[in-house]
């Protein structure tokens, strides 16, 4: 029997064996690149939320900054000085010395203006 007969069987087995590993290696390539992929995407979107988030919260330091204002304006806008020296100075407004108020009727005199009406 000639001995190149006794090899080609091996050299089947070497070639599955080869191709087996190949294949096994490229599967886990395929897996590590698409592992590599998805880290990548989530750090990105880890920025973009962090970018947001500083966003955000610059707009709330603004608004906050705002509404500081507008709380010393209506402060402002709302002194009991300020006011009576607008109802003297531009509107003639003056405080009553004295106040007099209405008596109410009698009972007897509202029925007499009545009839007399």
């Amino acid at each position: 029997m000639p001995a190149y007969a006794y090899r080609a069987p091996r050299t089947r087995r070497k070639a599955a064996q080869r191709s087996r590993f190949m294949r096994t290696f490229v599967i886990f390539v395929a897996c590590l690149t698409v592992l590599a992929v998805g880290r990548v995407a989530l750090s990105f979107a880890v920025v973009q939320k962090t970018l947001q988030t500083e966003a955000v919260v610059h707009e709330e330091r603004r608004i906050s900054a705002k509404n500081d204002e507008l709380r010393e304006e209506v402060a402002r806008l709302s002194s009991t000085v300020r006011i009576s020296h607008i109802a003297e100075s531009q509107l003639g407004l003056v405080y009553a010395s004295h106040i007099d108020y209405p008596k109410p009727l009698k009972i007897g005199t509202s029925a007499t203006v009545a009839a007399n009406r």
